[in-house]
């Protein structure tokens, strides 16, 4: 659910929208914090084998 569809016409109080807004932006760092580590793993894993592979060609 996008933050900017809790509003106008929502049962929610004012505070609990702001609460459910704030989850969500947490939701979404933490969600592109475990991107980020995916890909720097990634990274590193091809890095390790990218070195072996140069290492066994000399």
């Amino acid at each position: 659910m996008e933050l900017n569809s809790v509003g106008y016409g929502s049962a929610m109080t004012p505070e609990v929208q702001a609460q459910y807004g704030v989850k969500l932006i947490q939701m979404a760092r933490a969600s592109e914090a475990a991107a980020a580590s995916v890909i720097l793993d990634a990274v590193e894993i091809s890095k390790e084998a990218m070195d072996k592979f140069l290492a066994e060609r000399k």
